[in-house]
């Protein structure tokens, strides 16, 4: 899981830097309808860097060699400390975001105060801004102080708003979105490009809600966006609200100065986030063949001593064993297959059973586990003379592959 998570990093990193740079410079021109849709490039280029491939298991011709001998050895499989990290931060994140999510929850009125289009709306004693709450049934919900904060004509633009959220589907996409930011935590571009996904979202819903308003109404628009904002809570949350501060100023500004949009810059934003998708998914079905030492150097992050057999110690007889190989995609050892022994068929038992139960840290290759076949292994056996003579049960002894 953490490679997985390590190997997302370049290219994650690398389109969330193209959508912070278009959320900065490229809004107004292309509009906040398709600004906001080129967010879906996030995803998907996630999608098609993780794409099944068909390459040929890595084969490797060498082996790798154990000397096997009288003294015992603490074989412990290792702890993966990144792993144990990321899992602490995530689990932080979620309770904190569960913890808000049931308060608010709790705190919806029975029944609905307001209906907009076939949406009906309902206040909370706790929501202290107009917000889109929910994922199945998605509800709008309003701060019990809504009809006294706001005048009637701005009350019908904060529901139609609301109500444009739920049209696009908002309440899905950023639980996508907070899904992302929680397996990728660790990454402080997927704070920065939440923001920057916000504040396009927020601008994509009041272009739909200003469009053909009078320019009366946009004052009263952003009138009302300035005192939710005032009381807006600064909490990560699953759904979008009316008036969070962070998108405000940028919110404002289009409207007092809307600017008009190029078809050019349009197109060419698609071309190349098609273009960068289609790379990387071709990226993640021809991967480079790997380094042949990489195959080669395959070590064992758990190994299980091998018996050296009683009859054979007492008569004091060393020897050695080849063994070929597969790993699985979960890190398991399989088609074990014996290439040499000495002397033949001694040590062939104890080397198999032994080499069965070792595990191996799988190959990730364009995020997707990769089997390894033909790998090698010798153990020599050698008997350790000082520890036979002071041991009184040969059979009790293990050996270890150091």
């Amino acid at each position: 899981m953490t490679d997985w998570l390590l190997q997302q990093q370049g290219v994650l990193s690398v389109t969330l830097l193209l959508m912070l740079l278009s959320e900065k410079c490229l809004t107004e021109k292309l509009g906040a309808k398709l600004a906001y849709q080129l967010w879906l490039f996030v995803p998907l280029v996630l999608v098609m860097n993780n794409l099944p491939n068909t390459i040929l298991p890595a084969v490797s011709d060498s082996f790798t060699r154990y000397i096997v001998t009288m003294s015992p050895a603490n074989n412990l499989p290792s702890f993966d400390l990144l792993f144990a990290a990321w899992g602490m931060g995530a689990a932080v994140i979620f309770t904190y975001v569960v913890f808000h999510y049931v308060r608010l929850l709790t705190s919806v009125a029975h029944s609905p105060s307001f209906q907009f289009a076939n949406k009906k709306a309902y206040t909370s004693s706790v929501a202290t801004t107009p917000m889109l709450f929910g994922f199945a049934t998605p509800r709008i919900l309003l701060p019990n102080d809504f009809e006294r904060q706001f005048t009637t004509i701005q009350q019908s633009m904060i529901l139609e708003h609301e109500y444009v959220h739920y049209q696009h589907r908002d309440h899905l996409w950023n639980l996508l979105a907070l899904a992302l930011a929680l397996i990728f935590w660790f990454n402080p571009l997927v704070w920065i490009a939440l923001r920057a996904f916000r504040i396009n979202q927020e601008l994509a819903c009041d272009a739909t809600v200003l469009r053909h308003k009078t320019k009366t109404e946009k004052v009263l628009y952003a009138t009302a966006l300035v005192q939710c904002a005032e009381h807006s809570l600064r909490n990560i949350t699953l759904y979008p609200t009316f008036g969070d501060k962070s998108t405000m100023i940028k919110r404002i500004n289009l409207i007092k100065q809307p600017v008009a949009t190029s078809k050019a810059i349009g197109i060419a934003a698609l071309l190349i986030g098609s273009l960068f998708t289609a790379n990387t998914a071709l990226a993640s079905l021809v991967p480079p063949p790997p380094p042949k030492n990489e195959v080669n150097q395959a070590t064992p992050v758990m190994r299980v001593d091998p018996v050296y057999p009683m009859e054979v110690a007492k008569q004091g007889i060393e020897g050695s064993v080849v063994l070929q190989f597969d790993i699985t995609e979960s890190g398991e050892t399989d088609n074990i297959n014996i290439v040499d022994s000495f002397p033949e068929g001694t040590f062939d038992k104890s080397a198999i059973n032994a080499l069965s139960q070792w595990q191996y840290k799988p190959r990730i290759q364009g995020g997707v586990a990769q089997r390894q076949t033909a790998l090698r292994v010798q153990l020599d056996y050698r008997l350790d003379e000082d520890s036979l003579k002071s041991s009184t049960d040969i059979e009790k002894i293990k050996v270890s592959a150091k």
